[in-house]
């Protein structure tokens, strides 16, 4: 794997994990994101993306799910913990506000260590 890949077992991808997350992880809101961020016991980092059809259209949409991407890749190995991390991104944001992603992603990281919550016992 490239140091800066984003392989497969680095997302999130089943709806019932996005669920987990949405519902016990802690959360946190730096326009133009939102995070909800989980603790996982073991394993790398994940990401998982929920950019809706009122961001944008298709172009938009793709363009906000890249930068979030790129993001997460070049801070992921500042977490202390792996995590599962769900990134929405807000409705009233727009095309010029992608450029914000990484500062909003430095104050995620920032708030990271002190607020997330353990992974449930399974």
């Amino acid at each position: 794997m490239r140091p800066y890949g984003f392989p497969r077992a680095a997302r999130i991808l089943q709806e019932r994990e996005f669920r987990r997350v949405y519902r016990r992880g802690a959360r946190l809101s730096v326009f133009p994101l939102r995070f909800c961020l989980m603790r996982r016991g073991e394993g790398p980092s994940r990401l998982g993306l929920a950019v809706s059809r009122k961001v944008g259209n298709a172009v938009a949409r793709n363009r906000w799910k890249r930068a979030v991407r790129e993001a997460f890749r070049l801070n992921v190995h500042r977490l202390r913990a792996p995590a599962d991390v769900v990134v929405s991104v807000s409705w009233e944001a727009e095309a010029a506000d992608v450029a914000r992603v990484p500062e909003a992603f430095e104050k995620l990281l920032a708030w990271a260590d002190a607020h997330t919550v353990e992974a449930p016992e399974r």
